[in-house]
């Protein structure tokens, strides 16, 4: 079903295209909590210092935004837009952290072009999860022979940022630019554990190759400019808060956070949650638990970090007569605002932004949802992002 939605939205997309384009959405605002007694920090506070100093030249490496999120991230639109309009103000810094592989075939990723050859088998939070629960930021490809991902960026790139697994009779990974080595990770280990290592690129490189001799697992690589802005694309088609919190050992999610360091998180989940979950009882309090999990674990990683929620959308219920509106959107964007401010994470109600109850109705029609009243077309996404940006840039 869901595919069919995703493959719909392409339809939408030629249709939205055609319209003249909308007045300017206006900027998102976000309830942006104390971080102490006296309220001299807020949630916000690290990643505003981090983009000033982007602005002023004085920044020692890039800007850095981790995006996390279901099907409305995992196409790479609102990302992307987000990329695009940091990229235009304090210059690109590249296509950020890349999945080895697209954790679903539906995931995308518009600023690197990504080609997988060899025998790979791929694990994702939501689709095939290992036993051993190891799974980097969300997605991984193992190879047990020659494995080959050529990776070509479409901006500048300075560095790339292994995300491994270290393991017993662990294989080797080989890293070449433009046909040259220029780099090699031994992966073995006594025991698993995320591990991590960065290559320096040359000037001017357009292909990025790395190439697995033995059993090699990899998380993925962050690719990245001396300085600029980075949004990392983490969505993944059909991913819920649980299964990032539970299909993913805390202690390793919190070891490949803190390593990525990012200047601010971004949690965008619960359009699947949104379909299944009664507005009041037993389901929706523990979604608040364990959405309140996982922003503990992000906030543990970096506690210096920023963090955001953004509230899911308002969804009609295609499969009812009538269409309502869904009665679990406006419980589910209470229990999460409430877990964001008790783990010292802003928070945007999108759901109040668009219009509130029945808002998805109005945005279908003005060409800013598919017909399955929950994803934005890309019309839709840029609306998001665009926000988003203004509010986060002020």
């Amino acid at each position: 079903m869901r595919a069919r939605w995703l493959a719909a939205s392409c339809l939408v997309a030629v249709t939205a295209a055609a319209k003249p384009r909308d007045v300017a959405p206006p900027a998102a605002t976000f309830d942006d909590p104390c971080l102490d007694a006296a309220c001299m920090h807020h949630a916000l506070d690290h990643f505003t210092a981090a983009l000033a100093a982007q602005r002023k030249g004085t920044a020692t490496r890039a800007l850095r935004i981790s995006y996390f999120g279901d099907s409305l991230v995992g196409d790479d639109l609102i990302s992307h837009a987000l990329r695009d309009k940091l990229g235009a103000l304090v210059g690109p810094g590249g296509p950020g952290f890349v999945f080895a592989a697209p954790p679903h075939p539906y995931c995308q990723h518009r600023a690197v072009t990504r080609w997988l050859g060899g025998s790979w088998q791929i694990h994702s939070v939501s689709t095939t999860v290992p036993a051993d629960h190891l799974l980097g930021l969300g997605g991984s490809a193992e190879s047990e022979g020659d494995g080959v991902i050529r990776l070509a960026p479409k901006a500048p790139v300075a560095l790339v940022d292994l995300h491994y697994l270290a393991q017993p009779r662990g294989g080797t990974l080989a890293v070449m630019a433009d046909g040259a080595t220029v780099g090699t990770v031994e992966t073995r280990g006594d025991a698993k554990r995320g591990a991590f290592a960065q290559v320096a690129l040359p000037d001017g490189v357009k292909k990025i190759e790395l190439r697995a001799s033995g059993r090699v697992r990899l998380f993925g690589a962050a690719l990245e400019a001396a300085r600029g802005a980075v949004v990392d694309n983490l969505g993944i088609v059909n991913a819920t808060a649980k299964q990032l919190a539970h299909h993913i050992l805390p202690e390793h999610l919190r070891n490949q956070l803190a390593h990525r360091a990012s200047d601010l998180v971004i949690v965008m989940l619960g359009t699947n949650e949104a379909e299944w979950l009664a507005a009041k009882g037993a389901g929706m309090a523990e979604h608040e638990q364990v959405f309140g999990e996982l922003l503990a674990t992000i906030r543990a990683a970096n506690p210096d970090g920023s963090c955001l929620v953004v509230s899911p959308l308002d969804q009609l219920d295609w499969r009812a007569e009538g269409l309502p509106p869904r009665t679990s959107v406006p419980a589910m964007v209470e229990a999460q605002h409430r877990a964001a401010v008790a783990n010292g994470c802003a928070f945007w109600n999108v759901y109040e932004w668009m219009g509130g109850k029945g808002a998805s109705k109005t945005w279908h029609a003005r060409g800013w949802l598919i017909k399955d009243y929950q994803h934005p077309t890309p019309q839709g996404d840029e609306r998001l992002a665009e926000a988003l940006y203004a509010g986060l840039v002020k």
